[in-house]
């Protein structure tokens, strides 16, 4: 089970920012606690208490830090490299910023989304569940889906029609953003930080336009 947990800096950023991904891909998997059956609290001997506390203590590690307690900015992966890049250019610490997810489960390291349907619909409703209430209690400006331009577009509409309010679309460059508003926040819909072919101009550009909404007339 995927679960983001805010931290201190989340509620004293003068902006607050969702960075959400497609899925966990080997959260807590090695381990064995990342399946949906723990989650339901089917197993005998674990209760939803349990699950929660070691989700909560599987993300508290995902900003690796240095000795000296600084988060360590070097990373392999393309996503946390852009998380990185978003905070450093909009100036707040990266763990202001609440990495998230559409889906809160993988399978064997690998997108949900391989499996038999009625499977990936079960992963869909329960993460969409989770995600709707993530989002009401943070209450975010921005929220930034990273999670690809075409295959989860369906499951991120679902999310806005069926579990939010809807959605008013802002502006659209076909397969590369979509900037839309979702209640109170401003959203982009990006490709995944690791897609090349002429997608980084698109991830900046979101950087700029989250700048120039913050500061307007500037």
């Amino acid at each position: 089970l995927f679960l983001p947990v805010p931290l201190d800096e989340y509620w004293h950023s003068p902006v607050k920012i969702m960075l959400v991904g497609r899925e966990t891909a080997g959260w807590n998997t090695r381990n064995g606690k990342n399946t949906m059956l723990r989650a339901l609290g089917i197993i005998p001997g674990v209760t939803a208490d349990q699950v929660v506390k070691e989700a909560i203590v599987r993300y508290q590690q995902h900003l690796a830090v240095k000795n000296d307690g600084t988060p360590n900015l070097k990373s392999r992966s393309r996503f946390t490299q852009y998380h990185f890049r978003l905070a450093r250019k909009l100036e707040i610490p990266p763990q202001a910023i609440v990495y998230a997810n559409l889906l809160a489960w993988d399978y064997d390291r690998l997108t949900p989304l391989i499996r038999p349907e009625n499977e990936v619909q079960e992963v869909i409703s329960a993460s969409l569940k989770l995600l709707t209430a993530q989002i009401k209690h943070l209450a975010p400006n921005f929220i930034i889906f990273a999670s690809g331009v075409r295959r989860t577009d369906y499951i991120l509409k679902r999310l806005l029609t069926e579990y939010l309010d809807g959605y008013e679309t802002l502006s659209v460059t076909p397969g590369r953003l979509w900037e839309f508003k979702a209640g109170n926040a401003i959203c982009f819909r990006i490709a995944h930080p690791r897609a090349m072919r002429g997608h980084q101009k698109y991830r900046d550009e979101v950087i700029e336009r989250i700048k120039q909404l913050c500061n307007p007339g500037h």
